[in-house]
């Protein structure tokens, strides 16, 4: 079965970072746990945490264990806030 994160659909998925105001690095990381458009649709949204995956699946994939700051990218409307905001 092919993931996802490896699929056309996800490529889409993650080539809407821009019209999102979304990193792309965080369209990826919600494409690599995403089973599906829908759940990757979801989680962009904020749904599906705990479910899908947790806030700390998102933010050790997207800086890389904490090698990157996460204000270095920016998610929708929490901007560059981004992991205050998923965190609750």
């Amino acid at each position: 079965m092919t993931k996802f994160s490896e699929t056309q659909e996800a490529a889409d998925f993650i080539a809407t970072a821009d019209s999102r105001d979304t990193s792309p690095e965080i369209m990826s990381a919600i494409a690599f746990f995403a089973r599906d458009l829908a759940e990757a649709n979801a989680l962009w949204q904020g749904d599906g945490f705990g479910t899908v995956c947790t806030e700390v699946d998102i933010w050790e994939r997207v800086t890389g264990n904490g090698a990157c700051d996460p204000s270095e990218f920016y998610w929708g409307a929490a901007g560059s806030n981004w992991w205050d905001a998923i965190q609750g």
